[in-house]
């Protein structure tokens, strides 16, 4: 199986995650996924990569960036919600605290 938001969404509502609302302990890369982080950020895991907001198209093809003019730090840049609360993951909750 592999390790992506809709796979994970699917196994949690089968065990009826929301109903009994378990801690939940796995690797790195799976517990990325629960809180949001995208897809390659597991090797630097960090809340701050949630404002990333550069174009993702154009993310390997373009080599030089222009300044940015404006950052607008309440605007996250995520595609689904949460699927578990950062406190409710044993790597998440150990990466998030410090």
């Amino acid at each position: 199986m592999k390790e992506t938001y809709a796979t994970l969404k699917h196994m949690l509502s089968s065990i009826e995650y929301s109903k009994h609302s378990w801690h939940i302990c796995a690797d790195l890369k799976v517990i990325a996924v629960l809180v949001l982080l995208q897809a390659g950020y597991t090797k630097f895991c960090c809340f701050l990569c949630k404002w990333d907001s550069r174009n993702r198209k154009k993310h390997y093809i373009k080599k030089v960036w222009s300044k940015r003019q404006f950052l607008t730090p309440v605007v996250k840049n995520v595609e689904n919600e949460a699927l578990v609360a950062s406190g409710k993951n044993s790597l998440g909750f150990i990466a998030h605290s410090n």
